[in-house]
Parts: structure tokens; sequence; C-alpha cells
């Protein structure tokens, strides 16, 4: 029960930096073309970030259990994870960025920044240490092989084979 304020996180963090410019209705919508394109991109950026966070959880759910826990309780480097260390935050910190996109408003995507940041810093100092404690050396090898994160589609494409597969 001592790690269940990570579900909180991510829409606290989402709360807190997309509603003020949202529900303020902060500076100018854009129009037309660019509009269209900028609201194209953004669900195509959601879209993208919950396939990726479902893709890593359910490779977690498969990959990274020994015994009845609820957390993974064993490294996992298959799949989405023989790609980057960190997909499922990849993804949660994208979603308020293609949200920010398809509201077509520059300030609300200024604003996803701080949401990005918000991700980078609980992986940093919150994920990073705990993966480092629980896994040790196993994990050390990890960060020098695998980079924190990807953009590759290739990863998602193969982990979408890999969980076929089960």
């Amino acid at each position: 029960m001592r790690q269940a304020w990570k579900f909180a996180y991510w829409p606290v963090i989402w709360t807190i930096t997309l509603a003020p410019p949202l529900v303020l209705d902060w500076g100018p919508r854009l129009h037309g073309l660019p509009a269209l394109f900028l609201q194209a991109l953004g669900l195509v950026v959601i879209a993208y970030s919950l396939l990726l966070t479902s893709v890593a959880g359910r490779t977690l759910r498969l990959y990274g259990h020994k015994g009845d826990s609820f957390w993974p309780d064993k490294l996992v480097d298959v799949g989405v994870y023989a790609c980057m260390r960190h997909p499922q935050h990849l993804g949660l910190a994208l979603f308020p960025v293609g949200l920010s996109l398809a509201t077509a408003m520059p300030v609300v995507l200024l604003a996803s920044g701080w949401s990005v940041a918000g991700a980078l810093a609980f992986i940093l100092l919150v994920e990073e240490p705990e993966c480092l404690e629980k896994y040790g050396e196993d994990y050390v090898a990890y960060m020098r092989r695998v980079p924190p994160f990807s953009l590759d589609p290739r990863c998602l494409v193969e982990s979408l084979r890999l969980i076929r597969k089960d």
C-alpha cells in the first residue's frame, strides 16, 4: 500500500499543469489548417501514449512477476522494455502533450511541458532509485544497454508481437 500514491501522481500532475489554462481559457486558439494539423497530431500522440502505456503494463503483468505481488518483482527486459526502461512513464508523459496539441492552444502546449518535467522528475527521483534498490547490479547492467526512452516505433511493434504470442 505504500506505493499506492503512484496511481494518483499522474492525474494530479496533469490537473495542476493543464487545468488552469484550459479552465480559464488562457490565450488564443489557433484556427484553420494549423489548428486541424495540431488537432490531428494531438490525436495521434494520444493514441500512441495510450497504446504504449497499455503495452508496457501488459508486458509487466506477463513477465514481471515471480509471485502474486501486484507490483513487479522481476526485472523485465523483453518487449518494449528491451528498447527503453520506462515505456509506461513515457506514455503517461506524452498524454498531456497530445491533449494540449488537440486543444490548438499554444499556452496549453507550453503548460504541458510542466507535465513532461513532472514525469522526468518522477522517473529520476522515484522510479530509478527504486529499481536500483530492488534489482541492484542487474538494473545497473540494464541501464548501460537500454536508454530510458525511445520513440522508435519498432519497439511498440515488437512488443505487440510478443504479447500476441502469450
